[in-house]
């Protein structure tokens, strides 16, 4: 959760408060290590059907009842945009590419609703407080110099008094009363100066305090942009992918065609690419081999020789093991 320091003035009749909802970024860091491990362990039909549960059938409304459900609501949509990243991932590595693509862009989609949410929370907090900040100031400039004016006019008046009380001195009944009034009107000075103290430090708080909300509800919409950013990355990669191997495979084919070979689907490319052990074997790990030979098979669905690679990587093998032919039985010998 991320602190909020300042009450973002509760009086702002704040938008869409809603009920608690989970938190997605805990539901994530809970589950993230289960579903790589399923990943390591090349179960990756297992891991694509739990993730795929964790995903919200609608996304978390965006509560603004609060301060911190505003947080809280930020710390679910990174959660959900990471629950979003995690599935697509999975697709890929399942070779579900194409499906990985639509699930980046409804990741990308929802980035600029919650956005959209946020903008429309974080309005009235913007609003009050440049309302606050113009009030604030102006309230400062003008009182600070008529509080030195009146801190100036009471002591003045407390010294003459002072000064008279010590010397004694006879006034005149004009004198009295003339000095009566002054003394009335210091009472009044004197009530409005507590007035201007008890405030001013309100004001200037407001004053000190409003660059950090304003810095918070910028960081807050940053925040928010670099998801959509992200997204819109994780697209443009995954389009690339996709359009790439079908220029490949396109490529691949009109060569087949040209030298008369009678094309089967993607079957061509699929086999060519596997009669070079290399093309999978250099990938390194069998997580790595087993997203690749998984592609394979969305290509050329039930091609022998990516699902006996596949198998013989779940099974501890290596892709390509060579089956050890069994011992020809020798008959003994007639004497």
């Amino acid at each position: 959760m991320r602190p909020m320091p300042f009450l973002l003035l509760p009086a702002v009749a704040l938008v869409a408060q809603a009920p608690k909802s989970a938190d997605l970024a805990q539901l994530f860091n809970a589950e993230l290590p289960g579903i790589n491990q399923m990943l390591k362990d090349l179960k990756t039909q297992e891991a694509l059907t739990k993730v795929q549960s964790l995903i919200p059938a609608e996304r978390p409304v965006f509560d603004t009842s609060s301060p911190k459900a505003l947080g809280q609501s930020l710390d679910n949509a990174q959660g959900l945009m990471s629950l979003y990243r995690l599935h697509a991932n999975v697709a890929s590595e399942a070779g579900l590419w194409e499906r990985a693509l639509e699930i980046q862009e409804k990741r990308a989609q929802t980035a600029r609703a919650i956005l959209a949410d946020l903008e429309k929370a974080q309005a009235p907090i913007a609003a009050q407080w440049k309302k606050v900040t113009q009030e604030s100031g102006d309230y400062v400039a003008k009182n600070e110099p008529r509080m030195k004016e009146l801190e100036a006019k009471v002591a003045a008046f407390k010294a003459e008094l002072e000064e008279i009380k010590t010397s004694k001195k006879k006034l005149s009944k004009k004198e009295v009363d003339e000095f009566n009034a002054r003394g009335t009107q210091t009472q009044l000075d004197d009530q409005e100066l507590a007035q201007i103290a008890a405030a001013m430090p309100v004001h200037k708080q407001n004053l000190a305090n409003a660059p950090k909300v304003t810095k918070t509800l910028n960081d807050n919409r940053k925040e928010v942009e670099g998801m959509v950013k992200a997204a819109d990355e994780a697209i443009a990669k995954a389009k690339k992918a996709v359009a790439d191997q079908n220029d490949e495979i396109t490529t691949f084919n009109t060569k087949q065609v040209m030298q008369k070979v009678k094309l089967v689907g993607k079957k061509n490319w699929v086999d060519a690419v596997l009669r070079a052990p290399e093309n999978v074997t250099k990938l390194g790990t069998p997580q790595s081999q087993a997203a690749f030979l998984n592609r394979m098979l969305v290509l050329d669905p039930g091609n022998a020789g990516a699902q006996k690679a596949l198998d013989n990587l779940k099974a501890g093998k290596e892709a390509f093991a060579k089956e050890a032919k069994p011992a020809k039985k020798t008959g003994s010998k007639k004497k």
